[in-house]
């Protein structure tokens, strides 16, 4: 069964051009190339192009290798993976983020992969993310030019979101109503001055980012309203151990507080891996003392991972 994708929100023009996009690129196996800042979407559209194409040619597998955190001897066993996976007829998308740091070596064996798979068959479907233009690499010979070649069938550059901004608050919406469900608290909306501050934040780490801050706000914030203190753009929140603690009190409900404890706990094992496992760090993200960090691991039962 497909997992299901987190839908597309946004009014900007690109948001609006992205869906009929996606349904383009999946009816045929040509590679993409998707060009944009870290945390930009870039993921989002790729997971996009793999489940329309389900619905069109049936289930497959979403393979991802991250060229950051693999080492050269993962990506290139990655590589034999999705080949034995095709070999035994099965659908693959294969996901190459940061395909701009491949070294030449690890180029080598994925072309040859390439050349292998799809002069057989066509259940491949290559898509790769690159944070800036590889046509540089390949001029300067840092990167293979028939790789870049067969990569770059359909080039997609993918604005970072401070410059589509009217997908801002939709995106933010989208995200509260999905952890709204998922974690059972009761957030309805944002307050007029936590829309204006997303607004005028400069989200360096786009999508992302936003994300991030609206998955905090449950964390801290007291429902049904996220206010902009809760977003994090100030540190240091007051109460933030009162809210918590609050959670599952007085004869509450024992099912919402499972439900409320494991969305916790996912949110902070991510922020805790995010920063290599630093406390202070991932306590200066989420805006809480590192002593608090320390209490909500020994509560939830978070080990290093």
């Amino acid at each position: 069964m497909e997992k299901k994708v987190t839908p597309f929100a946004g009014q900007s023009s690109f948001a609006k051009e992205i869906s009929t996009l996606v349904q383009t690129l999946s009816q045929n196996n040509a590679s993409v190339l998707l060009v944009g800042e870290k945390g930009s979407g870039r993921r989002l559209i790729a997971q996009h192009i793999h489940s329309a194409a389900a619905k069109s040619f049936g289930a497959g597998y979403f393979f991802e290798i991250n060229c950051r955190s693999f080492t050269e001897a993962q990506i290139i066993d990655s590589f034999k993976t999705v080949s034995q996976m095709i070999s035994y007829g099965q659908r693959v998308t294969l996901f190459v983020y940061a395909v701009d740091v491949l070294s030449k070596p690890v180029q080598s064996a994925f072309l040859e992969m390439i050349k292998k798979q799809t002069e057989k068959n066509l259940n491949l479907k290559i898509i790769c993310a690159a944070e800036r233009p590889i046509e540089e690499s390949v001029s300067s010979d840092a990167f293979i030019s028939e790789l870049y070649s067969r990569l770059s069938t359909v080039v997609l550059n993918v604005p970072p979101l401070r410059q589509r901004t009217e997908d801002i608050i939709p995106i933010a919406q989208a995200y509260l109503m999905r952890f709204s469900r998922k974690s059972g608290l009761g957030f309805t909306e944002f307050s007029e001055g936590a829309k204006a501050a997303m607004l005028s934040s400069f989200w360096q780490g786009n999508a992302d980012e936003l994300i991030n801050a609206v998955q905090r706000a449950f964390i801290v914030g007291k429902p049904p309203v996220i206010n902009e203190s809760d977003l994090g753009f100030m540190l240091g929140t007051p109460a933030v151990g009162e809210t918590v603690e609050a959670v599952g009190k007085d004869g509450g409900d024992k099912s919402l507080k499972t439900a409320v404890d494991a969305f916790k706990r996912e949110y902070i094992i991510r922020i805790l891996s995010e920063n290599g496992w630093n406390q202070t760090k991932a306590a200066a993200v989420l805006g809480i003392q590192r002593t608090y960090v320390i209490r909500l691991m020994n509560e939830l039962h978070i080990d290093r991972q």
